[in-house]
């Protein structure tokens, strides 16, 4: 009766015009007195309704603090009893969902355990969910989320409310010896943190009517403000990184479980091709085979997050935050008054934060028209303030007008210019403060620059095969349900059968629906790419204004290199733009010097760049190259490439009439990709080579992207995967270890398609000697000829060693070979002279000890069991400074003996002493 009567009070107050929060003597009746008896109830479901339709009235943060009051009621004497007896019910329950799932191996495993955790809820919902959360907070099995979210599948709103009130609690805590948000061991977020944010993902999808503002809201402003960036910036001595700013895994696991956003690490080739398609094609490539989720209840989800986030104004604050949060991490502050963590950690955090951040675009893009992406982005002014030009163009980029339809749109008007809308103005206007003001001058346009940046992946290139192949899947799918219909219709005896039909029959109209949907956005596409290609075809001769080398290295150095390692669709598209100019014939683009400018400049980005960036360079790397080996292995595509392409020009040729233009051969591209494999080698062994994890890691994850194209050439995929099989022999991180092996299997499961393998068994053989004559020989075993004394000619040497003279002549022929038919292995030897600075050749000075001298010296050491023999004896004399007769008459000599035998005195002292 007492919460009918606060219900019509406040129901009256709202009519009234008065504010929704409830006036402080009902919010302290409500408090102390009416909560804490309902709480006291056995079970009465009207009871919870009508409690819950009081406190849905009034605000976020009213209701947040009646429930911290409620909270502490059950520390009084009364609700004790019952806070002890709704705990221990509701750990009994959660045993049974933990055994059950173990022992049927899926999610819904003890069906009663909704109904009970529902029961246990209606009237103290705060003690049943602090258990469930207890077992987040200390980093609990992480397959036991789902579990526990499908336990809440019942519960009432009220309860799904105090949830994410709980959820707002545990992510407000601060960092502290117990609750710490980083692992400073092995620089990784802490177990607790990912589970929380899997959680809450999961929970808001199955019951996304929750109110999303508390948790959004302490979760975006500790984003952008945490406590340990404000004391590295305020402080002056050096501290440990507590990670706060970790919070924002929460919201990405926000984003991927209720905006559909999938994060993939790893794409497969038919992945990354499907990223040239539509948001469906992209979704349907990423989907895991199994139970579909309902597209219809999806959109709900998606669009709940989506008025939340565009409500309450969250778009710019998340901006903020992102950028507050990148600036930290690269500033100075973070590299010197941070410890622990390194390069690993450093790289951790930027990359979290940069797919964050495409993610955020991601889910704003699919949940969004053009008009309304672009009404929700700051002025273009302060995006390019805020961040660098690839992150800047990637978040303004789906709010531009479309660049086909203004070719489109002139077409139909009948103009012979496109009148630039205001956006692009405004681009072009920020472009021309960061550029150099001679930026035209050294050979390319504005236009051409602004072209690159505002085109997508989805403008240049129409995935038809990947449109196809979907159909094809799941018109099969289809096939399969309709025999199943077919049966199930037959079965009139099965009890289930009305119900299997509904189902069936669901999942037939939802396929047929998605294969519509996906021609129509294939039929879409193929409109705009049309569209854009003829704009490009009439723009290209106006793209690069002086032809030179010059203009090549700044479109590999302002325009492909920022862009290449901003994402996976990035560097898909850059590699697509450069075909794009050669089927353009592009007036002035010189493929070669192209390969010769970036296989330069692009390598050299590996020893800077993270873990993500090195796999995304592997896929660059990987098209690129499959590019020239395409070329190479027909013969015939080469000729149409070829035909009157300016873009295989063998040089930059002025437009004078009478010109002799010289073309590009078969075997200028086969010298060619030799060449530039040869460059990547030497940066790639470097990698591999180090002795820092980080740079072997990123050399490792390059080739597991690469492996397919690069290395192709045999001369240097033998020795990459020799040095590759060496760190999986001799590594001690078990990480580096496994990832060795695992590239190890993939460069031998494409070993026989490399290139030129006929010309790399000459090489190899030449290796196999050199290194036979770098290595030192073997100690001989004592001879009867070894105890006969030889002759007493002063400066007398052993007649096994060659002369010097044959040596010099040996070791020439054989560097000339070396240098001629194999440079890994001139590489290893040259590593090896760095390692012994003493030996710089093979050709033993004089007043040295040769090899062989050495070893049975060693040998005749005390402590071996071999004598010296006479032989060794009188090498030993004539290699030392002065030969045998000089010694013996040189004052204070230490060594003893006839002069003519050069005999060495067997006294110990002598011994040690020499």
């Amino acid at each position: 009766l007492l919460w009918r009567v606060v219900y019509h009070r406040q129901k009256a107050r709202k009519e009234a015009g008065h504010s929704r929060d409830l006036e402080p003597t009902t919010l302290h009746l409500v408090c102390h007195y009416l909560l804490p008896a309902s709480s006291l109830v056995t079970r009465d479901t009207a009871l919870a309704e009508v409690i819950w339709n009081v406190l849905v009235r009034v605000s976020t943060i009213q209701r947040f603090t009646i429930y911290t009051k409620w909270e502490d009621a059950y520390q009084n004497f009364m609700l004790k009893a019952t806070y002890a007896r709704v705990k221990h019910n509701t750990k009994q329950v959660l045993k049974r969902v933990v055994a059950a799932s173990d022992r049927h191996g899926r999610s819904d495993a003890g069906s009663n355990a909704p109904t009970a955790i529902a029961d246990l809820c209606l009237h103290n919902p705060m003690p049943v969910l602090e258990v469930m959360l207890k077992d987040l907070e200390i980093g609990f099995n992480v397959n036991m989320i789902q579990p526990y979210v499908d336990a809440t599948a019942k519960c009432s709103d009220m309860t799904a409310d105090i949830c994410s009130y709980l959820l707002s609690r545990v992510a407000m805590k601060p960092s502290s010896p117990g609750h710490v948000f980083l692992n400073s061991s092995d620089a990784l977020c802490a177990p607790w943190l990912s589970s929380l944010g899997e959680f809450a993902g999961r929970f808001y999808k199955k019951h996304y009517y929750t109110d999303l503002l508390g948790l959004l809201t302490v979760v975006i402003n500790r984003m952008g403000g945490a406590t340990d960036m404000k004391l590295a910036a305020a402080s002056d001595m050096p501290q440990e990184y507590k990670g706060e700013s970790l919070i924002r895994i929460v919201f990405e696991s926000i984003l991927e479980h209720m905006g559909g956003v999938l994060t993939v690490s790893d794409y497969t080739a038919e992945q990354l091709v499907c990223l040239a398609g539509g948001p469906r094609l992209r979704s349907e490539s990423l989907s895991i085979g199994g139970k579909k989720e309902d597209p219809s209840r999806k959109e709900k989800v998606r669009q709940h997050l989506l008025d939340t986030i565009i409500a309450e104004n969250f778009v710019p604050k998340i901006w903020q935050s992102l950028g507050s949060q990148r600036a930290f991490y690269l500033s100075e502050d973070f590299a010197e008054k941070t410890i622990g963590g390194g390069l690993k950690l450093l790289c951790m955090l930027v990359d979290g934060n940069h797919q964050c951040f495409l993610q955020l675009i991601e889910f704003l893009s699919q949940s969004c028209s053009r008009e309304k992406y672009a009404s929700l982005m700051p002025p273009t002014m302060q995006v390019f303030a805020r961040f660098d030009p690839p992150l800047a163009f990637s978040a303004i980029r789906y709010g531009l007008p479309s660049y086909g339809k203004a070719f489109a749109k002139m077409k139909e008007d009948g103009a012979s210019n496109i009148e630039e809308p205001k956006a692009i103005q405004d681009i072009e206007r920020c472009v021309r403060l960061y550029l150099p003001p001679d930026f035209e001058n050294e050979g390319l346009s504005i236009n051409f620059y602004v072209t690159f940046w505002r085109l997508s992946l989805q403008d240049i290139i129409t995935p038809v095969d990947a449109y196809d192949r979907a159909t094809t899947s799941i018109q099969e799918q289809l096939r399969l349900y309709r025999m199943q219909r077919s049966v199930v219709e037959k079965d009139h005896r099965n009890p289930n059968r009305e119900r299997e039909l509904r189902y069936i029959n669901k999942e037939i109209d939802r396929q047929e629906d998605l294969v519509a949907k996906l021609r129509e956005e294939r039929a879409q596409q193929q409109i705009n790419h049309k569209q854009v290609r003829e704009r490009l075809e009439m723009e290209k001769s106006k793209w690069i204004l002086k032809p030179s080398p010059k203009a090549t290295s700044v479109l590999v150095a302002d325009l492909l290199s920022p862009r290449l390692l901003n994402s996976y669709a990035d560097a898909v598209f850059c590699c697509h733009f450069i075909k794009l100019l050669v089927e353009l014939k592009t007036p002035g683009f010189h493929l070669l010097d192209f390969y010769n400018s970036w296989t330069i400049m692009l390598t050299q980005q590996l020893k800077s760049c993270s873990e993500r960036e090195a796999q995304i360079f592997g896929v660059f790397l990987k098209d690129m190259m499959m590019y020239l080996i395409s070329l190479r292995e027909n013969e015939d595509k080469f000729k149409d490439e070829l035909s009157g392409n300016p873009c295989f020009h063998r040089d930059y040729y002025e437009k004078e009439a009478g010109t002799q233009i010289e073309w590009t051969t078969m075997e200028d591209i086969k010298r060619g990709h030799a060449k530039w494999e040869g460059r990547i080698y030497k940066l790639v062994r470097a990698g591999v080579d180090s002795d820092e994890w980080m740079e072997k890691r990123n050399a490792l994850l390059l080739l597991s992207q690469s492996y397919e194209a690069y290395p192709k050439v045999a001369k240097y995929a033998g020795p990459i995967l020799h040095a590759v099989e060496s760190m999986r022999d001799k590594e001690a991180y078990a990480d580096l270890k496994t990832l060795a092996n695992s590239i190890v299997i993939k460069l031998k499961s494409v070993k026989d398609h490399w290139l030129d393998q006929d010309k790399s068994k000459a090489a190899v053989a030449a290796v196999a000697a050199v290194e036979k004559k770098a290595s030192p020989p073997p100690p001989r075993e004592p001879t009867g000829k070894d105890n006969e004394e030889p002759s007493a000619t002063a400066g007398s040497t052993s007649t096994r060693r060659p002369p010097v003279g044959d040596r010099d002549r040996n070791d020439g022929q054989e560097k000339r070979a070396r240098r001629a038919d194999d440079e890994p292995a001139r590489d290893r030897l040259d590593d090896r002279k760095r390692h012994r600075p003493d030996r710089p050749d093979r050709v033993e000075r004089p007043g040295t000890l040769s090899s062989s001298a050495r070893l049975a010296m060693n040998s005749a050491l005390p402590g071996s069991e071999r004598p010296m023999s006479n032989s060794t004896r009188m090498a030993m004399n004539s290699a030392l400074p002065g030969g045998p007769s000089s010694r013996s008459s040189r004052p204070g000599s230490t060594l003893g003996g006839s002069v003519g035998g050069g005999m060495v005195s067997s006294r110990p002292s002598d011994r040690s002493r020499r």
